[in-house]
């Protein structure tokens, strides 16, 4: 877990301080994810080869505003560029209208942190 805080710190590219959220589309994260490779010849339970899988892991960031790149991922995941995170946004299905440019605010205490990504115009 302290591997997510670290490379987030070193990855993200500018942490925001002042920025006003009131006027930009908000989701709120469902979980985050990380994402785990497989020893070759891995298999489904349909016996396909599969090379990675998603786990669900807590955020250990500090509470604050992070500015991130974030990509279409797999199924309902995405990507936060140069990072192997990914997240899952509540009630939010497909990509369209998403930027790459977000706003990732962590809130809560310790034991139930919650993430709200906004979209950057």
């Amino acid at each position: 877990m302290k591997n997510f805080f670290l490379i987030f710190i070193f990855l993200i590219s500018t942490i925001t301080t002042a920025q006003s959220l009131d006027n930009l589309d908000d989701y709120d994260v469902d979980a985050f994810y990380k994402k785990k490779e497989l020893d070759d010849d891995t298999l489904d339970e349909d016996g396909n080869e599969i090379e990675f899988i998603f786990v669900k892991t807590e955020t250990e960031l500090a509470n604050g505003k992070y500015e991130v790149k974030l990509a279409d991922g797999p199924g309902d995941l995405y990507e936060i560029k140069n990072t192997e995170f990914f997240v899952k946004l509540k009630g939010y299905y497909g990509y369209a209208g998403l930027s790459d440019n977000c706003i990732l605010e962590i809130t809560g205490s310790y034991f139930n942190k919650k993430g709200t990504i906004y979209k950057l115009d």
